[in-house]
């Protein structure tokens, strides 16, 4: 009876604990957060929210180059699995983002560039973006109407229209989302509204032809899925 006891411990300890590939791809994405935040800490205080949104940016983007790092060696039929497994370490961080960010929020509703500088309001949107519906829904309006003044720029409209539709299972109008169905190992187009006047569509949010943009994950961003 003690020696079934100690096999089933051993047993379940194999299948809680992390395997040897995700450990590695966790360890890699954990050190690429830590650089960045380490960086910070070293720094005084932020003074501002323009200093806030900028240091916020920095680990958001530091979350996501981190796990397309970690996850470059994976196989590709092991990557949904890893990318399962590391999702709650980024997913995180866009949380901790997202609360500080909602705190922050200006009477105006956003932060515009001529008052927080165009790092400090891309890290904005950044956040924004990596959030959900509830976020989409109650910042597009306010994008919407700044984009003509030039205090937001019309790609970042475009892509959180375009986020909001897809995550409704609705066709993108601006073609600014590529999904990674997980192992398929590759980047696919979300659907189009309209595929014939999606390079209009673009163009009038300051956007290059679809084709360049599809060509440029072919060497750009590593797929995860």
């Amino acid at each position: 009876m003690v020696h079934n006891f100690a096999v089933l411990t051993v047993m379940i300890a194999q299948a809680t604990a992390p395997d040897p590939l995700t450990e590695t791809a966790l360890s890699a994405l954990r050190a690429s957060i830590a650089e960045v935040k380490g960086a910070q800490s070293a720094l005084p205080p932020p003074q501002t929210d323009q200093e806030r949104l900028e240091r916020m940016g920095a680990v958001d983007q530091a979350a996501r180059q981190g796990l397309w790092k970690a996850m470059a060696n994976v196989p590709p039929a092991e990557r949904g699995r890893v990318r399962r497994a590391l999702w709650p370490e980024v997913r995180a961080i866009d949380l901790e983002n997202q609360e500080q960010l909602l705190a922050m929020v200006p009477e105006e509703g956003w932060f515009r560039k001529s008052r927080y500088g165009e790092n400090a309001a891309a890290s904005a949107f950044l956040i924004v973006q990596h959030g959900d519906e509830t976020l989409w829904e109650r910042f597009l309006p306010i994008l919407a109407d700044l984009v003509p003044s030039g205090e937001v720029a019309g790609s970042q409209y475009a892509m959180m229209y375009d986020r909001l539709q897809m995550t409704k299972d609705q066709p993108q109008r601006y073609g600014t989302q590529m999904t990674c169905p997980y192992g398929t190992g590759q980047w696919t187009l979300w659907r189009l509204e309209d595929a014939d006047r999606v390079d209009e569509f673009r163009a009038s949010v300051g956007l290059g032809p679809i084709a360049e943009y599809i060509d440029s994950f072919k060497t750009g961003a590593p797929p995860t899925c």
